[in-house]
């Protein structure tokens, strides 16, 4: 299965990305949360506002559903950030 890049400008936008590749895979909150050893309520909230959580635990979810994290520059067509 093939799965197309996001662009993340918001915390927002990144715990609706987690949220959908954690779905996608059919994993629950609470088992994506045993692959980190995180509760699931950690997890919930973090899909729910990624902006009041650590740096650490994005990664962490970010292993557990078997993603990367990319940075590269905007194209030039691209708005400005929220940020």
């Amino acid at each position: 299965m093939a799965m197309n890049d996001y662009p993340i400008k918001t915390a927002q936008q990144l715990g609706a990305v987690l949220q959908g590749y954690r779905k996608t895979q059919q994993l629950t909150q609470a088992q994506v949360g045993a692959r980190v050893g995180l509760p699931q309520k950690v997890i919930s909230k973090l899909e729910i506002n990624p902006a009041n959580t650590s740096l650490a635990r994005v990664f962490k979810l970010l292993a557990a559903l078997d993603l990367e994290l990319v940075v590269r520059p905007r194209g030039k067509n691209t708005p400005p950030s929220e940020w």
